[in-house]
């Protein structure tokens, strides 16, 4: 599971950005258009809405031109939405079944530890050639002899490897990119407000699909505006398969994109800076930002979850890894009696918890919630004297086996001391199986 501890070395080496460079100098855009050009050229750089004038004559495959194609939506590689994708004749992947193991993940981190220049993009004399993308590819079948195996191994990993975009080095002379689109891509990569952190409180990879926790900054209330407002008329209601000016897509509507693996990564790029070559301009959809997109992707979130039903799947430790140090444990019992603990601090600094037992309804958990003390540590203990207190209730609302919002609510008489909560909370660690709410074990 990733909760973002931008800790770790940056490789570019591998970086399949799918640009070429030209020494053509021209005015560059204004920041906010430069940084929206690059977010366009990091999807499809051949693109006219992305500064671009068509495909090289080295390549006849988009993707493996592309940034995104092996980077991911989210910049993440294998860290993010395209941990499972695949490598075939029309696509590279972020590493996936790759001799070579360094890392596709080029996400900045909101502290911006690490600053990609454009040289990293060019990869000057030390690229491949566009050619070496799709063409690398070498078909195995069941009649493969070994040195069929051995060019297949060789090809698998040249065609994932960064392309030389300079004008002297492998593609000299081929359709390259513009100095803005140069530019520009390496604003959009090092912006901030745009990494994966600002938009995810953290990642879980290692489930499928992919799970995200949204920003807790975010409010369903207002994305459900957002999405009325700038996604309705060609999308209609994120439930349905609406045939609009979108011409159909996503197929099967919204709801049922969103809950394919890793789909969270390439709505969010595609929300908020729009689809290059097509109606879908970042105009047209009321030129967004970032908390336009937690607040979307929330209530999308939400609008996925709604059958989700509480089982004993979700029992277990749960917390926000922006809030290490506290946490919930949830215990569910055969009888639906479920007993739930919040371990926190008082506003004095000293450990205290909560407590509460009930039952629960649908997608949630509601318990009163206990405060006490008067009892001490150990031969001496005495239940009799242990004093309860009536805080308050703690509701849990479970959007899935991995995602969840924990809603803190104190009576008056502890509202002066304790403020209302919300916190989004994830798994502190995975369950044996989670699937549709029922945990299983896998002996």
């Amino acid at each position: 599971m990733m909760i973002f501890n931008y800790l770790q070395p940056i490789s570019m080496a591998l970086c399949v950005l799918g640009l070429a460079w030209s020494p053509v100098l021209a005015a560059k855009p204004e920041p906010d258009a430069c940084i929206a050009l690059g977010a366009l050229a990091w999807d499809d750089w051949t693109s006219i809405d992305g500064g671009g004038s068509g495909m090289p004559a080295g390549e006849s495959e988009r993707e493996y031109l592309r940034c995104k194609s092996c980077h991911g939506w989210d910049r993440l590689g294998e860290n993010g939405g395209y941990v499972r994708r695949t490598r075939t004749a029309g696509r590279p992947n972020a590493g996936l079944g790759d001799t070579d193991t360094r890392t596709r993940d080029i996400a900045p981190g909101m502290g911006d530890y690490y600053h990609v220049r454009a040289a990293e993009i060019l990869h000057e004399g030390i690229g491949r050639a566009f050619g070496d993308g799709s063409g690398s590819w070498v078909v195995l079948d069941g009649n493969s002899d070994a040195q069929a195996r051995a060019d297949h191994a060789a090809g698998y990993t040249l065609g994932n490897q960064h392309p030389d975009f300079s004008t002297t080095g492998a593609n000299a002379g081929d359709t390259v990119l513009t100095q803005d689109q140069l530019d520009c891509l390496v604003d959009f990569i090092n912006f901030g407000d745009a990494d994966p952190k600002f938009y995810f409180f953290g990642i879980d990879e290692d489930v499928n699909p992919v799970q995200y926790g949204i920003h807790p900054g975010a409010s369903a209330t207002a994305g459900r505006t957002f999405y009325v407002e700038n996604c309705l008329v060609c999308h209609g209601e994120p439930e349905e398969d609406f045939q609009g000016a979108n011409n159909g897509k996503p197929q099967g509507g919204i709801l049922s994109f969103l809950a394919g693996d890793g789909a969270y990564s390439k709505f969010v790029h595609k929300a908020r800076w729009g689809n290059p070559d097509t109606i879908m301009t970042r105009e047209t959809i009321g030129t967004p930002n970032s908390q336009d997109m937690i607040d979307v992707m929330l209530y999308l979130q939400e609008s996925l979850a709604e059958d989700f039903t509480v089982s004993g799947g979700i029992a277990g430790s749960w917390w926000n890894p922006d809030r290490s140090g506290e946490g919930f444990q949830v215990d569910i019992g055969q009888d639906g009696i479920v007993v739930v603990a919040f371990y926190t601090y008082d506003t004095q600094g000293n450990q205290m918890w909560l407590w509460g037992s009930g039952t629960y309804v649908e997608d949630r958990i509601i318990v009163d919630a206990y405060l006490t003390d008067g009892a001490m540590y150990g031969e001496v203990f005495d239940p009799l004297a242990v004093n309860r207190y009536l805080w308050g209730t703690i509701t849990l609302i479970f959007e899935t086996c991995y995602t969840a919002r924990a809603e803190l609510l104190p009576k008056p008489e502890f509202a002066s001391e304790f403020e209302s909560l919300v916190i989004p909370i994830t798994r502190l660690i995975d369950p044996i199986n989670c699937e549709g709410g029922q945990a299983t074990s896998l002996q």
